[in-house]
């Protein structure tokens, strides 16, 4: 069973450091870890199950030509008030950049690697909590008849409702597996990402899941019960292996809220 992150070397010392340590640290060895550096040069760590390789994608590297130079496309945003006076503000949901990491490193993977089994995204911001096998992983991950499992989410945020996109879970055996990735990362590639409401991955991923669940194709939500939380990772049963530091908060003190935890 492969899983794959990306980070830099800033959040590497943040917290992927720590993150692949501990992953090295809880697997049985049936599980490992691929992680896609952005850098030229990876760090020099030897871990067990765990593997560095710099991040090379000529897609990416098309897609930050033609819109990184874009202050829009990495999320900021103008608000002008009734006094004419203007506002820039940081608004994640509109940084396409930032989010762009993830289809061009799982198709960077594939390419390299040729899984022939389970294999998923997951966020580099976690906490390992306990020893885990590809045994007590496998029913996160999508049935035979089924293209992706996911984390998905009916009331957060109340505006309009997003899956988190924590752990993302995949059948490389189904027909459409390479069609489904290769028209994420087109989104992307022309530029359709700024047609979308919203510009941030989860919302990417949802639109398009929806719209080949509308072809009457196959996915799993993890969340079960949990869908009806904030913070369905660690409220399903991912949250027995592992923690999710969504945002700064959570990252700073190292563990999820107290009252992230909901009883169901």
């Amino acid at each position: 069973m492969l899983l794959i992150t990306s980070f830099n070397k800033e959040l590497y010392e943040l917290y992927g450091k720590r993150m692949v340590n501990e992953f090295s640290q809880y697997t049985d060895g049936s599980v490992s870890l691929i992680v896609l550096f952005e850098s030229d040069v990876i760090p020099d760590i030897k871990l067990k199950s765990v593997e560095f390789v710099c991040f090379d994608s000529k897609d990416h590297r098309e897609f930050i030509l033609k819109f990184g130079h874009l202050h829009e496309a990495r999320g900021l945003r103008i608000k002008i008030h009734n006094n004419n006076n203007v506002d820039l503000y940081q608004d994640y949901r509109y940084d396409a950049v930032r989010f762009s990491f993830k289809i061009f490193s799982l198709i960077q993977v594939i390419e390299l690697k040729k899984p022939t089994s389970y294999f998923a995204w997951i966020d580099a911001d976690l906490r390992c909590l306990k020893k885990f096998s590809q045994f007590e992983l496998t029913h996160f991950f999508p049935e035979s008849n089924q293209l992706m499992s996911y984390l998905g989410r009916d009331s957060f945020p109340k505006t309009g409702p997003y899956s988190e996109c924590g752990f993302l879970g995949f059948n490389i055996n189904h027909p459409l597996i390479n069609e489904f990735l290769n028209k994420i990362a087109m989104i992307y590639l022309n530029g359709d990402i700024f047609k979308y409401e919203q510009w941030h991955d989860s919302w990417i991923w949802d639109q398009t899941r929806i719209e080949y669940e509308r072809r009457n194709v196959y996915f799993k939500n993890i969340s079960g019960k949990a869908s009806n939380t904030e913070h369905p990772f660690i409220n399903c049963d991912l949250g027995k292996f592992f923690d999710h530091l969504k945002g700064p908060e959570r990252k700073k003190i190292g563990k999820s809220f107290d009252n992230d935890y909901i009883i169901i």
